[in-house]
């Protein structure tokens, strides 16, 4: 489902083809995976999401004419995809996940930031 919206309405800075987002996407999720957050499937969801959203999303641009494709990607996929909320305000894109609570939180709270 997602990656048809991608083909059909988003454009992204570099050309990527689908199997290599489902690459990164599994790779996202050898390296996010732990023995806590596989506890209770509500844990192992909300990192299947992040995950997705980076594998999925990370390569989408503003365009040339001003078209958010990243912005386009955060409104569609928070109406389509409703169990694991992000935090309303900016984008899918302004948050990590803390491991230590598995919440969403803004990049400037990240310790990596």
């Amino acid at each position: 489902k997602t990656l048809l919206w991608m083909i059909i309405n988003a454009k992204s800075v570099v050309p990527v083809e689908d199997m290599n987002k489902v690459q990164v996407l599994l790779n996202m999720l050898d390296g996010c995976i732990n023995d806590e957050n596989i506890e209770k499937p509500e844990k192992l969801e909300t990192v299947f999401v992040y995950c997705a959203v980076w594998a999925l999303g990370s390569t989408l641009c503003v365009a040339d004419d001003g078209t958010d494709y990243r912005k386009m990607f955060s409104e569609w996929w928070r109406g389509e995809f409703k169990d694991v909320k992000f935090p309303s305000r900016d984008t899918v894109f302004d948050y990590w996940l803390d491991p230590e609570v598995n919440t969403f939180d803004s990049w400037t709270k990240s310790p990596f930031f």
